[in-house]
């Protein structure tokens, strides 16, 4: 039998070799040629796919083409600018990340789409390096805006800093408490408020999410009692909790491929009387809740909190504390809302990467008594329009 299957992969081979000699090419040829075919063919398939707008499984704007100038061709940046547009537009995308991931993982690397493979299924987004010149220009704006009023930075650390236990071997992590001290330090008029210690103290328990790039609300929680012990809400009040979801999966697991850890999403209400409405500015949309349930019928479950990020959005409350907050943030300060509403009177909450107005006249239009930066590093490293708002 053995000599029989030996005899036929002989023909086949032979069968095959006469095919090629017929054509008159070389097995390493044809290889080479489908490959430029199956290349043409996906470069084709990308160009012609449909344009989105945003993407569910990252929770972010893909990649825009880039504009042509003379400085961009010269600096290089349109070429890299090309090659983000059609990396985020590939066809099958999804599909070549997850491949990629068995292939990393087989050859024991740990990294895949800019996120550490961790221990115990945590995944960690790899920070990116610091914006310099950014940093200390809305380090700037910041010491300057609102003298009149109290203000406060609460500049929150990323998982790789706070879990560093569970990060891959000999993974290069920025030391991200010297990077805070350098804040602390170009912030002489604003009072940095480092959650580092409080989450570190509870580092254990279930602070981060492991798909996601995002801290969780019981994080949150914790990020709020510093904020408390600098900014003095008062006697605060106890919260109960319920899950919402338990079958998260988040950026990070969409960036690397790896969907083996699904997270549990909760949200806190506290035991107060204290009622509140949201009104959406861009649209002038008023709710009765910061909740956003459709969220929880879609891939991003974080989003739960407002829906996600906005450029302006107003809290009103019935507390009568005689205190109003205007809150730079980005998309870590969405879960803190839930905790910090019954202290203020107004909370209103600035994206700058959105925002386009001066939001300096929002310190006199709603008669704020407390400027608050609310970021986590690695945002807050590189993010380029915190100034622009500001000035």
């Amino acid at each position: 039998m053995q000599k029989t299957d030996r005899s036929a992969a002989a023909q086949a081979r032979e069968a095959a070799a006469g095919y090629l000699k017929r054509f008159g090419a070389k097995p390493g040829l044809w290889i080479t040629a489908l490959t430029l075919i199956v290349a043409i063919a996906l470069g084709l398939a990308t160009l012609l796919k449909p344009s989105a707008d945003f993407s569910e499984n990252e929770n972010r704007k893909p990649a825009s083409f880039p504009k042509l100038t003379l400085s961009a061709l010269a600096d290089g940046s349109f070429a890299d600018g090309v090659g983000d547009w059609f990396s985020d537009r590939f066809a099958g995308r999804d599909f070549w990340i997850r491949l990629n991931l068995g292939f990393r993982r087989v050859t024991g690397q740990k990294e895949n789409g800019g996120v550490w493979l961790g221990r115990g299924g945590q995944l960690f987004l790899i920070p990116s390096a610091p914006n310099d010149a950014a940093m200390q220009k809305n380090l700037k704006a910041m010491n300057e805006f609102g003298p009149e009023v109290n203000r406060y930075a609460m500049i929150v650390p990323n998982a790789c800093q706070i879990l560093s236990d569970r990060l891959p071997r000999h993974a290069p992590a920025p030391d991200q408490a010297a990077i805070l001290a350098r804040i602390r330090d170009a912030l002489p008029n604003v009072t940095l408020i480092d959650p580092t210690a409080k989450l570190t103290e509870h580092r254990d328990e279930y602070i981060f999410y492991k798909s996601d790039h995002h801290w969780t609300s019981l994080g949150a929680f914790y990020g709020f009692e510093a904020l408390d012990e600098t900014m003095h809400f008062g006697v605060t009040a106890e919260y109960e909790h319920r899950t919402v979801s338990d079958s998260f999966s988040g950026t990070l697991a969409s960036k690397s491929g790896k969907f083996a850890s699904k997270d549990v999403v909760d949200v806190y209400t506290p035991k107060s009387d204290v009622k509140y409405s949201v009104t959406y500015a861009q649209d002038m949309r008023k709710t009765a809740s910061m909740y956003e349930r459709s969220a929880l019928d879609g891939k991003d479950h974080y989003t739960v909190f407002f829906g996600g990020n906005h450029p302006r959005v107003d809290i009103v409350s019935t507390a009568d504390t005689g205190r109003r907050l205007l809150l730079f943030k980005d998309s870590y300060a969405n879960c803190v809302i839930q905790f910090l509403y019954p202290y203020f009177e107004r909370i209103v909450m600035v994206d700058p990467r959105y925002y386009y107005d001066h939001a300096a006249d929002l310190l006199t239009q709603n008669e704020i008594t407390d400027v608050l930066y609310l970021y986590n590093l690695d945002t807050f490293c590189t993010d380029t329009t915190l100034a622009d708002a500001l000035t």
